[in-house]
């Protein structure tokens, strides 16, 4: 059975795996459900459709499952498995689409997600980070400390975003992030190199950045987009970048 303090409040009709732990003071809501393996700290509230996946843990202070200010009814949230939701951290349920979570994230002290906000797997988000409403933040993104993603707004997968950068619009893949507004100031190789590529990729990726973003605007580079996509490049991690800067530029012109 569940290991629950008995200075826990939670609703009858939450459903939690046999080995769950609920420390005290916390709050769960009746459409709650904890996957095994679960560990809910102390001061803990979790309400709305909220989903956690197996070996989640979070810890205390931290409030996910609550509807955004002036929503209509309840939200949902749907967390994948092993993820780290550290204190204070707020993740605001989506009601026009459910707020969703992958696995193997690490969300830190005082971070918050916005309503309908998608994250992927292998992130980690350093204190005080804002993704906002309905954000993408693809897989292995690394964002550093009181950084933010605006609404809507989507972060490539691999990339970098540095301490107190703003993310006002779509950004590649693969990127280093920085500034306010942000600018790509090149590729994040060290993460590229603890996710595995090799030395070839990373050339012809650095390659690819020093022609799209060789401006000091740091946006796209059309002419140079186009002479690459004519190109033909066949290294699949230049294709994905390729797309993503034409998605990005196609952007700027609205």
């Amino acid at each position: 059975m569940p290991r629950i303090s008995p200075h826990a409040t939670v609703a009858e009709t939450a459903v939690l795996a046999g080995d769950v732990r609920v420390g005290p003071f916390c709050h769960i809501g009746p459409e709650v459900e904890l996957g095994p393996g679960c560990e809910i700290g102390s001061n803990v509230t979790l309400v709305g459709r909220t989903t956690l996946g197996a070996r989640t843990q979070v810890y205390p202070m931290a409030v996910i499952g609550e509807a955004p200010p002036g929503a209509a009814g309840a939200g949902e949230c749907v967390l994948g498995e092993a993820n780290a939701i550290r204190e204070h951290v707020t993740i605001f349920a989506g009601t026009d689409a459910p707020t969703r979570i992958g696995n193997h994230n690490l969300i830190m002290i005082a971070s918050q997600v916005g309503a309908g906000a998608a994250l992927g797997d292998h992130g980690i988000f350093d204190n005080c980070s804002r993704i906002g409403t309905g954000a993408v933040v693809e897989d292995y993104v690394r964002m550093s400390g009181f950084a933010s993603v605006a609404d809507g707004v989507r972060v490539g997968a691999y990339s970098f975003v540095a301490g107190y950068a703003r993310v006002q619009r779509d950004a590649p893949p693969y990127a280093m992030l920085q500034g306010s507004p942000v600018r790509v100031r090149g590729i994040n190789t060290r993460n590229l190199k603890a996710c595995g590529f090799d030395e070839k990729d990373i050339r012809e990726l650095k390659g690819a950045f020093r022609e799209l973003f060789n401006g000091r605007d740091g946006k796209v580079n059309r002419k140079a987009l186009r002479k690459l996509e004519a190109a033909g490049k066949r290294n699949p991690h230049v294709r994905r970048l390729l797309a993503a800067a034409d998605a990005v530029a196609g952007d700027a012109d609205g």
